[in-house]
C-alpha cells in the first residue's frame, strides 16, 4: 500500500472516529452548528490541498525518497543507519514544526495568514484543518527544505506526515477527557485541553502551548501554559461575526487592514 492511499486512509479513519468521540463526549458547548461551520473549514483546506499538489507534487515524502536515492543531506552523509535516522527524522521534524508554530505568532506578514485558523469561533476536528491556502504553500517550502538539508528518511517522514494530521485533529476536538487521565496524557502529548489555551483571544494565553504533538517542547523552551486562566472567548475579537467565517472571507481576512 502506497503513500497515496495510506495518508487519506488514515486521516479520514482518525476523523471519524475522533469526531465520533467528540460528538459523544463534548467538551464546550458549540456556538454554531456543524453543518454551518464545516462547508467553509472542508472547503478552504480542499482548496489549499490541490494549490499544494499543483505547486509540490512529489510531496514531502517524495523529496525524501529523492535524497536517499541521491545521496543527498546531512543523515546521508553521515550514513546513519535506518534506525537512528528514522527516530531522528521524527523528532526533528517535529521540533521544526514546534518552531514554526512559534514564528506564525511572532512574525507579522505571516501572522496574518495564520490568523486565519485563530479566527475559529469554536474548536472541533475541522479546527485541525483550517488553513489558509498561503499559509500550507509557506509550510510546504519548509518543510521540503528542511527534510532536504536534513537528508530525512522517507518511511520517517510518512511516519511523521500522518502523527502530524491524526495529532491537529485530536487536540483540537471538542473532546472531554477524565482530568486524571488528561494530565497523564499530558507529559507527553499535547491534549485538546492544553491546546484550546493556545486558542484564546487573549494574546498572554495564545503565545503559549505551541506544540502539536509531543508537550515538551513547550517545557522546554518555557512556552507552556497549565490551566486557561482568562476562560476568554475562543477565537479573535475582530473576527466574531458570522460573516467572518464563510470561505471568501476567510481566503480575503489576510489581505484586510
Amino acid at each position: 500500500m502506497n503513500e497515496g492511499i495510506i495518508r487519506p486512509l488514515i486521516f479520514a479513519l482518525c476523523l471519524l472516529t475522533i469526531g465520533f468521540l467528540e460528538a459523544s463526549f463534548e467538551y464546550r458547548k458549540r456556538l454554531k452548528k456543524r453543518s454551518e461551520r464545516w462547508p467553509a473549514n472542508i472547503s478552504i483546506i480542499v482548496l489549499g490541498t490541490i494549490i499544494v499538489k499543483l505547486i509540490f507534487p512529489m510531496g514531502a515524502v517524495g523529496v525524501a525518497y529523492w535524497c536517499e536515492v541521491n545521496n543527498f543531506g546531512l543523515f546521508n552523509w553521515l550514513g546513519l543507519s535506518y534506525l537512528p535516522k528514522f527516530i531522528l527524522t521524527i523528532i526533528f521534524l517535529d521540533l521544526v514544526i514546534y518552531y514554526q508554530h512559534v514564528l506564525t505568532h511572532k512574525i507579522p506578514f505571516l501572522w496574518k495568514f495564520h490568523q486565519v485558523h485563530h479566527s475559529d469561533r469554536d474548536l472541533d476536528i475541522t479546527s485541525a484543518i483550517r488553513f489558509h491556502p498561503v499559509e500550507i504553500v509557506l509550510s510546504m517550502m519548509l518543510k521540503t527544505m528542511v527534510i532536504s538539508l536534513m537528508g530525512a528518511d522517507a518511511k520517517g517522514v510518512l511516519v511523521f506526515e500522518l502523527i502530524l494530521s491524526s495529532m491537529a485533529i485530536f487536540n483540537h476536538a471538542n473532546l472531554y477527557i477524565h482530568p486524571r487521565l488528561e494530565k497523564l496524557l499530558r507529559y507527553v502529548f499535547v491534549t485538546p485541553q492544553m491546546h484550546i489555551i493556545h486558542h484564546s483571544e487573549e494574546q498572554f494565553e495564545s503565545d503559549s502551548n505551541y506544540g502539536f504533538n509531543f508537550s515538551f517542547w513547550d517545557r522546554i523552551f518555557k512556552t507552556y501554559t497549565e490551566s486557561w486562566k482568562s476562560k476568554a472567548v475562543i477565537g479573535q475579537r475582530m473576527y466574531q461575526r458570522d460573516k467572518d467565517q464563510e470561505l471568501v472571507s476567510l481566503l480575503k481576512q489576510p489581505f484586510i487592514k
